[in-house]
């Protein structure tokens, strides 16, 4: 093989590389979105987009159905009167209950305004922070 051969192949080897690090970028930066922030969106870019939801749980709102799948209302961490209700399909967290801040990834449709749950972390509860100290005043 040439040495002109040489350079195109890794010319071509490169440049496919590039694309699929910016194509695997682009999918890992989702950003986080409050709640009040999807829902007073006007321009969500796509239905099949997928958007990382932060929110509390809702007291009361949480729902299991024997099909494994689980129902609850997020609510704005600065607007309790702002809602949207999610389903999702899969393993709960241990830790998932009531008045907790959880992330729901998944899709929203505008048409139903209901957020289809692919992924819920959540949060680290405050017992994981550090202690203030006694003496402070």
């Amino acid at each position: 093989m040439s040495k002109k051969g040489y350079i195109i192949g890794i010319t071509v080897i490169l440049i496919t590389f590039g694309f699929l690090l910016i194509k695997g970028l682009d999918r890992s930066m989702m950003t986080y979105i409050e709640v009040g922030q999807l829902l007073n969106q006007s321009q969500l870019t796509s239905e099949n987009e997928v958007y990382q939801i932060t929110g509390i749980v809702q007291p009361g709102s949480i729902k299991t159905s024997g099909g494994g799948q689980l129902t609850f209302i997020l609510q704005d961490l600065k607007d309790a009167s702002l809602l949207v209700p999610v389903t999702y399909h899969g393993i709960i967290p241990d830790n998932f209950k009531p008045g907790l801040q959880v992330v729901v990834q998944g899709r929203f449709s505008r048409k139903s305004r209901i957020i289809q749950g692919e992924q819920i972390l959540v949060k680290c509860p405050s017992k994981y922070d550090t202690p203030l100290k006694q003496n402070e005043s």
